[in-house]
């Protein structure tokens, strides 16, 4: 009788890192699907439904971007999963405290995707008109020394 109890307690044991893994990745995936399903309820009312598949593709992308970054970081990836899940989790949280408890959330989550996107947009073209610029400098110091 003892022999059995420590053999169920030993593959207890031995079953628990495996546990704790399918633990992270069921988690990712909850918390993914919870933030999806908040953002669904904040952003449907007044949105198309393809730029809501947008948004949700969106979700999407930055789990599995979070996740990529995490593996090629050399982190282990079930901390990664872990971590990610949290993350979501807490952002999806906050998002539906905030639009419960604050008058002005409708506004302020009908105003932030364009905000966010506008500043994309401004950051992408003061890069590219930097690039742009230094090439332009470097092609200007390559001329003049060839011809020195």
């Amino acid at each position: 009788m003892i022999a059995l109890t420590l053999g169920i307690l030993a593959a207890i044991l031995h079953l628990i890192p495996w546990l704790l893994r399918a633990a992270s990745v069921l988690g990712w995936l909850a918390a993914a699907f919870l933030c999806i399903t908040t953002l669904r309820d904040i952003y449907s009312p007044f949105t198309d439904a393809v730029p809501m598949l947008a948004l949700e593709f969106l979700v999407i992308m930055l789990a599995l971007l979070w996740a990529m970054a995490g593996m090629m970081a050399g982190k282990q990836v079930w901390g990664v999963l872990a971590a990610g899940a949290l993350t979501m989790w807490g952002l999806s949280s906050g998002m539906t405290w905030l639009s419960v408890h604050w008058q002005y959330a409708d506004l302020f989550f009908r105003v932030l995707p364009p905000a966010l996107l506008a500043v994309g947009m401004i950051s992408l073209s003061i890069r590219a008109r930097a690039r742009r610029l230094s090439n332009h400098r470097m092609r200007q110091t390559d001329t003049t020394e060839a011809t020195a």
